[in-house]
């Protein structure tokens, strides 16, 4: 009796060991950390691989339990994360810069959309193919104090024109002014009032300000510096589940769209797929895979943010992202 009950135990060890599970492995299994995520603006498609690698269970492997949080603009996340209210927000690359004049204790661990996507866009009927055409008798509308206003300024800037010179018409929000004609032109993001003007019947012609000389990332993954230091493994599986659910997005569009529909109330999922399509070419850059950041695009950004005034003294690249977490 004592060898059968020995021998059937030896049986029971090894049957569990060959099918890889024990009572001793599942009992070291870590629960997930739940980590706060600021968004820059309202949740749409812009923010798809958040939610549809949230969905699929790749932050979950990450021991990620992720909660995703309305943002009310960039200036707002950067603050929650300096003051450990989350602990990751997206933020505009111009806005981290003058969070680094300020001392807020961020850095971006990761780029997102790896150029600026403000445009200056016009009806196709009537096209701004050239900045150049803003001297002449163009009607450009931009909302002051916006991000693309700043946009606006970079541009101009950055093609030697004053902004005196322009015809300019401060306009609120939406593409009505251009529907109606009240201006020839306006300043707008590519995922965004373009898709509202050509839904309202108005082909647009988009001049990328990224294509006329305005060189800084668009937004940016950011944490607070002492989650980076004390939670580094955080943050790179952080990254890791992102960038996995973001090189799935262009071969998993509807998925992927339906991972933010099913999380956010009254969405529209057919203007969500445009906005899907308008996104996922920031994603990566010229010889620059997802939320890869480097030394020269940081000058280039904070050189960009300087000329536009939004910072006094240029700030260290050193004191704006770390790189390393990122594998």
């Amino acid at each position: 009796m004592k060898i059968s009950r020995r021998l059937l135990s030896l049986v029971a060890v090894f049957g569990a060991t060959t099918l890889g599970f024990t009572v001793d492995a599942s009992a070291q299994q870590k629960p997930a950390t739940k980590v706060n995520f600021r968004l820059d603006w309202k949740p749409g498609a812009q923010h798809a691989p958040f939610y549809y690698g949230r969905e699929k269970g790749y932050f979950a492997a990450e021991g990620i339990d992720l909660q995703i949080i309305p943002g009310s603009g960039s200036s707002d996340s950067v603050k929650q994360a300096g003051s450990k209210a989350v602990e990751f927000a997206l933020v505009d690359a111009l806005v981290l810069v003058q969070a680094a004049e300020q001392r807020v204790p961020v850095k971006s661990v990761g780029a997102y959309y790896q150029r600026t996507p403000i445009v200056l866009m016009s009806p196709k009927a009537k096209p701004v193919n050239d900045v150049k055409q803003l001297l002449g008798d163009v009607k450009l509308g931009s909302k002051k104090g916006s991000s693309t206003y700043q946009g606006l300024v970079a541009l101009l800037g950055a093609n030697n024109i004053k902004m005196e010179s322009v015809k300019l018409v401060d306009i609120g929000f939406g593409v009505q002014p251009l529907l109606v004609k009240q201006v020839d032109a306006m300043m707008g993001f590519t995922m965004n009032e373009p898709i509202e003007a050509e839904s309202a019947g108005m082909p647009i012609h988009e001049l990328m300000i990224a294509d006329a000389g305005v060189n800084a990332y668009g937004l940016t993954i950011v944490s607070n510096d002492e989650f980076i230091r004390t939670r580094p493994e955080l943050v790179t599986g952080f990254l890791r589940a992102s960038r996995k659910a973001a090189s799935e997005a262009a071969g998993a569009k509807q998925a992927t769209v339906q991972a933010v529909v099913k999380a956010v109330s009254e969405i529209d999922a057919a203007r969500e797929a445009k906005v899907l399509d308008r996104t996922i070419p920031f994603f990566t850059g010229k010889n620059a895979a997802f939320g890869v950041q480097t030394e020269e695009g940081w000058k280039q950004t904070i050189e960009t943010a300087h000329k536009l005034g939004l910072v006094e003294k240029a700030p260290a690249t050193r004191d704006l992202y770390n790189a390393s977490l990122l594998k």
